[in-house]
């Protein structure tokens, strides 16, 4: 079987793996570049390369893993996107969102007349995020489906958001067989809603994550930090801003919140919720109950993911109206990364207010607002003005879903034997170096490689 890297090669966004054996070809994953301008650059560079995949396996729904999905089906891809049943619900609600915001970012273009292409078209429309709908096919946990006479896959529970899987691909050739397993995203070992992660204990190749290879995350203590500095903002006066990707962030912090206030830790401070994405994505969470940990108290979880904890904000007039409210409150919005969406008008409106917050809860790539925010960027560019940046910024790397260096070093130390190569990618450079070097120093790994952009790979070369 052969590899080839077309995304989150250094960098931990634009997720595209091809493979291909027997002149079968597929993807792992079909991401859209996000952060700096320069990554998004590339989705309109059209990899000519992807256009002969016969299927696409994803690991799970972020738009760093999906959403180039719609622009494939635009190039003429019709083959199947096989999925886990809870991606297969969310799917549809990440697609049209996309294609939504491709569909405004191309208006907003022409009517500023910023753009350099005239007329500014999307990237995808609506359309192709229709047409991608009618080739998913959501698959059990765990069992064996035949892609071809030589190539078979499954998913297994990875625990990183609802739905997310490991993807293990056996391949033969005449009496020999091997296994290939691509990571995805690997989930915090405790998750705080979601059932654990199945355990990975054989691979004979493995293409493995690294977003936090380079650190370790202080998992202690997360609603004692949460209700400190939810008091601290409000008891000011101030609003706090929580950018939060839709996807699995939103949904623990709704329940955490709700915790909170039935515990009586933090007062009864209006919760609003500025994502109709995140609402939709919380009724999927509902339909797949049997997903999330058993021991918690469900009606706890019903109640924090159904309206009745946050008020929900559907309207773009609604959420300019709230943005300039100055009731001290907390809202939680989209995007995580601030690439765009709601959550950038209620930091227009409130960094410059220095009773106010903002609250990182997940990774921020580099050169992404986000970043420049938590590193103490003195004032951010916000729809062409530049806003200073007074409002008090926090960061709770605690709530992350990603494993960080310790807990990716144990998933790997549950494999029996080590595989015959390994290539890490989803990170950035620093992350990828301190991981790989865990591997080899403490593991003792063999051929453990750093995933290059069009980096064609001949796993049987590297069989032993």
């Amino acid at each position: 079987m052969k590899l080839t890297f077309w995304g989150a090669a250094e960098t931990v966004t634009g997720s595209r793996i091809l493979f291909e054996h027997h002149h079968y070809q597929g993807l792992v994953d079909c991401g859209l570049f996000q952060g700096p301008k320069p990554l998004r650059n590339l989705n309109w560079t059209d990899q000519t390369e992807l256009h002969s995949a016969q299927c696409v396996i994803l690991t799970h729904v972020h738009i760093d893993h999906c959403g180039f999905l719609p622009r494939l089906y635009k190039n003429g891809f019709r083959g199947r996107i096989f999925c886990s049943h809870p991606s297969a619900d969310l799917l549809p609600i990440m697609l049209l969102d996309a294609a939504k915001l491709q569909e405004e970012d191309a208006h907003y273009a022409n009517r500023s007349k910023h753009s350099h292409h005239d007329p500014a078209l999307p990237l995808f429309d609506e359309a192709d995020a229709n047409g991608c709908l009618e080739l998913i096919t959501g698959v059990d946990w765990g069992t064996y489906q035949k892609l071809s006479e030589h190539l078979s896959f499954r998913l297994l529970r990875s625990s990183h958001i609802l739905g997310s899987s490991y993807v293990q691909i056996a391949s033969t050739d005449g009496q020999t067989s091997q296994i290939l397993t691509c990571s995805g995203d690997i989930g915090n070992p405790s998750p705080l809603l979601l059932r654990e992660a199945v355990g990975l204990h054989e691979s004979d190749h493995l293409v493995i994550e690294s977003t936090y290879g380079d650190r370790k995350i202080s998992r202690e203590n997360i609603e004692d930090k949460l209700a400190d500095v939810i008091q601290r903002v409000t008891t000011r006066g101030g609003t706090l801003i929580i950018p939060s990707f839709a996807v699995g962030r939103t949904q623990d912090l709704c329940y955490l919140i709700a915790k909170l206030k039935t515990e009586n830790k933090i007062g009864d401070v209006p919760l609003y919720l500025d994502s109709p994405m995140a609402h939709r994505v919380s009724e999927v969470y509902l339909k797949h109950i049997g997903e999330l940990r058993d021991g918690l108290g469900q009606n706890l979880i019903e109640t924090s993911l159904a309206e009745t904890t946050a008020k929900l904000i559907l309207t773009p007039e609604e959420s300019q109206k709230l943005s300039l409210s100055p009731e001290p409150k907390i809202v939680i919005s989209a995007s995580g990364m601030l690439q765009g969406g709601r959550v950038m008008h209620h930091l227009k409106a409130k960094l410059a207010d220095k009773n106010s917050g903002v609250l990182f809860v997940g990774y921020q790539s580099e050169g992404s607002k986000g970043r420049l925010l938590k590193d103490g960027i003195k004032s951010l560019r916000i729809h062409h003005q530049e806003i200073e940046v007074l409002a008090e910024i926090f960061a709770l790397d605690g709530l992350s879903a990603h494993a960080d260096g310790d807990e990716l070093v144990r998933w790997c130390q549950a494999l029996k034997t080590p595989p015959q190569s390994t290539w890490i990618n989803h990170g950035e450079t620093k992350a990828i170096a301190a991981f790989k070097a865990r591997l080899e120093t403490e593991l003792k790994w063999p051929h453990v490689q750093a995933a290059q952009m069009g980096q064609l790979i001949d796993l049987t070369s590297t069989r032993i």
